[in-house]
């Protein structure tokens, strides 16, 4: 440029074979060193970050984990149900007497198979009918195997007034001899015989539950719920 004024030399510079590559070469070069000089993460944020994540799920988990009074007590009352239909069809399957026996003492039942060769429905209440009779154990108590109430629940019927199909409820076991017998075609004996066994929680005695038992050998699990029962 002469003067202020840019000649046809100066005009034509950018078209001079190599200037341009130069120049994008150049560009190119300073691109790659900023990207090069970029900051990543680094191992101790990474670190910093999982620590966080673990602490709040350390907080969050056990609280979304744990259950409510009630939520226990309908657990076990529906554990109870499905636990009296297993030793029913137990002895409808092997066509003999089964019985299921509650200790309130304890918070504890267990059952029983008659085992005779007979099939008399003569039951001794020893180890080997609770093994006959299919219940799964999850406890011992006086020396035989059955089950045991979670610690947090009990044989009672907490603030329920009265049962889920009326009457009262100043005994939490409302069958015979606290037990229920069940004859080779599971029909409950004494025939036309029922009865509830309660549950409530030691902690809520607004968490009740119970299980009603029907002659024809039906079983339902009930929950109280603001003075009524629901199933």
């Amino acid at each position: 440029m002469v003067g202020g004024i840019r000649n046809a030399t100066d005009e034509n510079a950018d078209e001079r074979p190599g200037v341009g590559c130069r120049r994008r070469k150049s560009a190119g070069r300073m691109d790659f060193k900023a990207i090069r000089n970029r900051r990543g993460i680094t191992v101790v944020e990474l670190i910093v970050v999982t620590v966080l994540i673990g602490l709040v799920a350390s907080l969050a988990i056990p609280r979304a984990l744990k259950t409510t009074p009630r939520q226990e007590a309908n657990r076990a009352a529906r554990q109870l149900a499905r636990d009296l239909e297993q030793v029913r069809t137990q002895a409808v399957s092997a066509k003999r007497t089964a019985r299921m026996k509650f200790d309130v003492s304890g918070d504890f039942y267990t059952a029983f198979m008659d085992i005779s060769d007979t099939r008399d429905g003569t039951i001794q209440e020893i180890e080997e009918e609770v093994r006959e009779s299919r219940l799964v154990a999850r406890g011992n108590y006086g020396g035989l195997p059955g089950v045991e109430l979670p610690k947090t629940l009990k044989f009672g019927s907490g603030d329920a007034s009265a049962g889920p199909l009326g009457g009262a409820t100043s005994d939490p076991i409302t069958l015979d001899s606290d037990q229920v017998e069940f004859n080779s075609r599971g029909m409950v004996m004494p025939l036309g015989s029922s009865g509830v066994i309660f549950l409530e929680h030691e902690n809520d005695p607004s968490a009740v539950t119970a299980v009603t038992i029907s002659g024809a050998g039906a079983f339902q699990a009930w929950r109280y719920i603001d003075g009524r029962w629901e199933r």
